[in-house]
Order: C-alpha cells, then structure tokens, then sequence
C-alpha cells in the first residue's frame, strides 16, 4: 500500500488554510481601520490644543478662507503654527494623500481646517469606521 494523502484531503485542508486566512486579513483589516480611527481622533485633539495656544497668544484664530488641506507644511494653518516660532507642527492624517479629491469627498483622507473671521474655526476629517463613541462613519467636524 503506497504511502500519502489523496487529492481530496489535500484540497480539504487548502479550502481549510484559505477560509482561516479570510478571516484573519478582515480582521486584520477592521482591526487597522479602527486603528487609525483613534489616531484621528487624538490628531483633532492635538490640534485644537495648538488652536488653543495660538490664540491665547494672538487673541484669535489663524484665518484660512475658503477651507485648506492640513498638510503639515505649506498650508494656512500650518504656516501660521510655524510663524509664531513653535515647534510644534499640526499633525496628519495616517492616510494623507489617499484618494483624490477634496475636503467633503468620499475617499479623500485629510484634516481640513477653516476660520473665516479667526472667532471660531471648523476641523473636518473622514473616519473609516463607527468605532469612536458618539462619533459616525465618515466626515465628522470639531470646533471650539
């Protein structure tokens, strides 16, 4: 008697191996999403606490009309952080620069930032999930 495993015990344990590893990239994948989910939230934190600073120092708001992409570097907000000598920089968003588009678009991962009369400001930014308490999927916005 030849020694060995037939053809269907070898396609039994490969359907077996590829419906394991299903389940462990989607929850892998879900787990990642939330993930970055709570970075956004404390990113939005992080910069309305140098919102905060700044103003306490100029009395208001950086104004940036219509709204900017916070990119870090070369946006309105960004360059006024920058202007008053800090060395703190306004975070990004962990997917920025995925998707095209602009502040509002579905896919388009960014924190946009808005003040028109430098009184108030808006934040916006897009989480992947309903994972955040009191928060939804999709485009959610912070203010002062």
């Amino acid at each position: 008697m030849k020694k060995g495993f037939t053809i269907i015990e070898l396609l039994v344990v490969l359907s077996i191996i590829a419906v394991l590893s299903s389940v462990g990239i989607t929850f892998f994948s879900t787990a990642a999403s939330k993930g970055r989910d709570g970075r956004r939230e404390q990113d939005i934190k992080e910069i309305q606490n140098i919102l905060a600073l700044y103003a306490n120092n100029r009395g208001q708001y950086p104004v940036c009309n219509p709204e900017v992409v916070i990119n870090g570097a070369t946006d309105c907000l960004s360059v006024a952080i920058i202007g008053e000598g800090s060395a703190i920089s306004t975070p990004r968003d962990p997917r920025h620069g995925v998707g095209t588009g602009s502040c509002g678009d579905v896919g388009f991962f960014s924190y946009c930032y808005v003040s028109s009369n430098g009184q108030t400001y808006t934040l916006r930014y897009l989480l992947e999930t309903d994972s955040i308490p009191g928060k939804s999927q999709g485009w959610n916005s912070a203010s002062p």
